[in-house]
């Protein structure tokens, strides 16, 4: 049987793979990820790693079915005015922009899985990127999307935005974001 080297309910294990029944909160960091372990110690959390690479590898290793809910929650910056620092969204569209054009993909969900406010992102390397018409951007959307299609999963895609892009990091709210993401992360939790 496979299994998945885990940080479920906080302490490091070996989890059988096919134990994935209930949603999987994704977090690129341990940071990302800390509030919302303080408020729901039994949720499955793993830690993915930054970036579309490591969130792919992650994804595979838990060889979701078509059942599972994979949530991908992070920070994210925003591009317009109309996405302030502190606001928690859902994406609902993402485009690899660093590609060539011509190879660039854009993911949309068919339907939101939460109430919260819909936005286009972005998933880049760099923090200096260009928004061709996205709210936000992040490091590991794209990969999450492509995934779900390839695999066959719902995939939800949840930000806390952080900051303005282009922001140095002495200027981001990590806290501030990192708590709000953790409040609304635990409302799908007491919904369940």
């Amino acid at each position: 049987m496979p299994i998945l080297y885990n940080t479920y309910q906080g302490v490091a294990k070996w989890v059988p793979l096919n134990t994935i029944n209930m949603n999987t909160y994704l977090f690129p960091t341990e940071l990302e990820a800390k509030a919302f372990r303080a408020m729901c110690p039994d949720a499955r959390v793993v830690i993915s790693g930054v970036g579309m690479a490591a969130t792919a590898a992650a994804i595979a290793s838990l060889n979701p079915r078509a059942e599972d809910v994979v949530v991908l929650a992070g920070i994210a910056g925003a591009y317009v005015e109309s996405v302030a620092v502190g606001d928690v969204v859902e994406v609902v569209s993402e485009v690899c922009v660093e590609l060539p054009e011509r190879f660039r993909r854009a993911y949309a969900q068919l339907e939101p899985y939460t109430s919260l406010r819909g936005v286009r992102s972005n998933t880049v390397h760099s923090m200096q990127s260009v928004s061709h018409g996205a709210d936000i951007e992040n490091m590991e959307g794209a990969a999450l999307f492509a995934m779900a299609e390839a695999i066959g999963f719902r995939a939800v895609e949840v930000r806390a935005i952080s900051n303005r892009v282009g922001d140095s990091f002495d200027k981001w709210a990590v806290d501030e974001a990192v708590a709000a993401l953790g409040q609304e992360l635990k409302k799908f939790e007491d919904e369940k």
